[in-house]
């Protein structure tokens, strides 16, 4: 399998070449990836779905993470790395209308020789009854209500209650996420806000 490359970004996010993911990843070189939170209303309430990582990935195993999170391919537009990590991940087909783009953030996580700096590219999806078909990455979809995702994110709550596909109640402690500091309260949430999806939260 060929090596996977990425667009190497200066600090003004403007593109200076390409790089091994691997090598990205070891040096610290900034690069961009999309994210993609799903949000659905269940039983009158809007909440966000997270996948579960497979056990069998290198990085993160077993963690919830958002429902849809990949790699900005070397040559590759944000839009059409999405579609790609929508289809490859969670099996969907985003239907025209229920995608917005909403901005972009910046991570910087230092664990031993991994040294990853991003720009992730923030997008919701909004469908009340997502066909999930997830790949060999993913070991399952959970569904959050959005209260529980604030006391999460604002509040520093120690467990979520989250839900499964078929409505089975799962308890997600604090360590068990996948971090993306501040993209939740300061572009997630908002957004939600703003479009009454809030529940009066």
């Amino acid at each position: 399998m060929a090596e996977e490359m990425l667009t190497i970004l200066n600090e003004e996010l403007c593109p200076i070449g390409t790089a091994p993911r691997e090598t990205a990843h070891r040096e610290g070189l900034l690069h961009a990836v999309v994210h993609c939170w799903v949000a659905s209303r269940r039983e009158g309430k809007t909440g966000l779905w997270f996948q579960q990582r497979a056990r069998t990935k290198r990085d993160f195993p077993n963690y919830y993470d958002l429902a849809v999170g990949g790699h900005i391919g070397a040559g590759e537009s944000r839009d059409e790395a999405l579609w790609r990590e929508m289809r490859e991940e969670i099996g969907l087909e985003p239907t025209p209308g229920c995608l917005r783009y909403l901005g972009f953030t910046r991570e910087e996580l230092r664990l031993g020789g991994f040294f990853d700096r991003e720009v992730g590219h923030v997008y919701l999806y909004e469908a009340d009854c997502p066909a999930f078909a997830p790949g060999d990455e993913v070991d399952r979809m959970v569904w959050v209500p959005l209260e529980e995702l604030v006391r999460k994110e604002l509040e520093g709550a120690e467990a979520t209650a989250a839900f499964t596909e078929t409505g089975e109640p799962v308890r997600i402690g604090r360590e068990e996420w996948c971090v993306h500091p501040g993209e939740f309260e300061m572009i997630v949430l908002p957004a939600l806000r703003a479009a009454g999806k809030d529940d009066g939260e």
